[in-house]
């Protein structure tokens, strides 16, 4: 009977269901956090954080975090890209093993150009044993539109990584603004956050807007607030200067690039939309 109890007590730890919950801290944390992370904050066993604003470990425990885990150290200068993020993922991931439930601090929103997020989700699918839940932050993809008073959907926008934009040669269309992430890493898989203009060969990108857009086209090199009492930073330049400017770029940078062109107009549909307005007031 003890060696039956033994084997049943084996049977259900195997079978317990382990859980990572992705929260974003947002662009300006502890501000952007939301509810739901909060709450998500306070009921895992462990938090985990690699990105850290002044006060975070004091802030989590002062929140009702049970155990806080900083593994900022394995994101390392000048290591491979990919190298960094599976070690931050193994750490992840054994600390869910361990604990049962752990909580991973992201910026921004996970679900926004996050590797480890893509590769976790993946995982999540391919074992029974694990649980990934996304809670969402306030990203920069929310405060550009504010810092530029852009508004992504009234001309339509290209969003996507610079490396990617490059890789599978994504044809850009001028009537469309263009949001380009990490610019300061073109065609780089190691991480120099200290000096990134260093190994970033912004020239690639250059030359593949101007396939599309003309040398004195503005762009807008954009940093959003990221700390208290750090303001946002926008710089406006000409495409055909870009890779003369690398040293605007940082690694919180993005790049907007403005539409070029108007759209033709389908006449026939604004004279139904115009048709349709008209047959309400009536």
């Amino acid at each position: 009977m003890t060696e039956l109890r033994h084997q049943s007590e084996g049977e259900a730890v195997r079978r317990r269901t382990d859980r990572i919950t992705l929260v974003g801290t947002g662009m300006l944390p502890p501000r952007d956090i939301t509810a739901g992370g909060m709450h998500a904050i306070r009921s895992a066993e462990v938090v985990v954080y690699s990105a850290t604003w002044p006060g975070i470990g004091r802030w989590l425990t002062e929140l009702g975090a049970r155990r806080v885990e900083d593994i900022s150290s394995l994101y390392r200068l000048n290591g491979v890209d990919s190298e960094n993020y599976d070690a931050i993922l193994k750490a992840v991931l054994d600390l869910a093993r361990e604990c049962g439930h752990v909580v991973f601090l992201e910026p921004g929103n996970p679900h926004l150009g996050v590797s480890s997020t893509t590769a976790l989700t993946r995982l999540a699918r391919e074992l029974d044993d694990l649980e990934v839940e996304v809670v969402p932050g306030v990203s920069s993809f929310d405060t550009i539109a504010a810092d530029l008073g852009v508004d992504y959907l009234s001309r339509g926008t290209t969003i996507i990584d610079s490396n990617r934009l490059l890789i599978y040669k994504i044809k850009l269309d001028s009537t469309l603004g263009v949001l380009i992430y990490h610019p300061a890493s073109v065609g780089n898989a190691r991480v120099d956050f200290e000096a990134p203009w260093r190994s970033n060969n912004l020239s690639l990108l250059q030359d593949y807007l101007l396939r599309t857009f003309d040398t004195k086209h503005p762009y807008y090199a954009v940093i959003s607030a990221s700390a208290p009492g750090r303001n946002t930073e926008v710089t406006r330049g000409e495409l055909g200067e870009l890779a003369a400017n690398a040293r605007l770029f940082q690694y919180g940078s993005s790049l907007y690039v403005p539409p070029a062109a108007n759209f033709e107009l389908d006449e026939e549909f604004v004279r139904r939309l115009t048709k349709s307005m008209a047959d309400k007031q009536t």
